[in-house]
């Protein structure tokens, strides 16, 4: 089956309308200093973590958790919590895996220890900021696309009741991965590859904040 000229007007929609803070904390002057726009936060990001420098690549790490936290009211303690107990050796490690980083890279992260990043959501925010055009996020706003009666590839995450993230595990990394194509296939398929795979998911990410989970996983489950 293919998207309906509908479902793809909803969804073209829902891209250009994606909207999360542009925040990022300028750790040398110390004040936040708000982007005008994603792409340009995402530069610095990247550059900060692809650097090679300790300095910034905790900064870069600290801008992730700052960026993904912006809307929770414990983002300060959890980044300051990050900066005061990563480790040198820890940064060196990320500075490696970084530069010459293969695949979703998912498990390899996740080997680090870094403090604050245990599970798939902010683990695969890193992936994203490190390469946003063929990596995404998956976490559990996301997943609420599996409490819709419609078959997609996210129904094969693990993910017990009790767990309060997602795990890092073959079969969830295995499901990231076929996620991240699916975002990729989706743009190229319908629309000349204009958009990067992240901007795929912000889109299915904004249905899902205006309340149209039923769309987004009726549209994931055609596309």
């Amino acid at each position: 089956m293919t998207l309906s000229s509908d479902q793809l007007n909803i969804f073209s929609k829902a891209i250009n309308e994606y909207s999360f803070p542009c925040a990022y904390y300028d750790f040398n002057n110390n004040c936040t200093s708000v982007q005008s726009e994603m792409r340009i936060l995402e530069k610095l990001i990247k550059d900060d973590l692809l650097s090679g420098d300790r300095d910034l690549v905790k900064n870069g790490l600290s801008n992730v958790l700052y960026w993904g936290f912006a809307k929770i009211g414990y983002r300060d303690k959890r980044v300051s919590t990050f900066r005061n107990q990563v480790s040198n050796g820890k940064l060196d490690d990320a500075i490696k895996l970084f530069s010459n980083i293969n695949d979703d890279g998912l498990k390899a992260i996740k080997k680090i220890g870094l403090p604050q990043f245990s599970g798939m959501s902010f683990i695969s925010k890193i992936r994203m900021f490190l390469d946003p055009i063929n990596y995404v996020i998956l976490d559990k706003q996301i997943l609420k696309m599996n409490e819709m009666p419609y078959l997609t590839i996210l129904k094969n995450i693990s993910l017990g009741i009790n767990e309060v993230q997602i795990r890092i595990s073959d079969n969830n990394c295995d499901v990231y991965r076929r996620w991240c194509k699916t975002c990729i296939n989706i743009s190229n398929q319908y629309y000349n590859s204009t958009y990067r795979a992240v901007d795929i998911e912000r889109g299915f990410f904004t249905l899902i904040q205006k309340n149209h989970t039923n769309i987004a996983a009726e549209i994931l489950s055609v596309a």
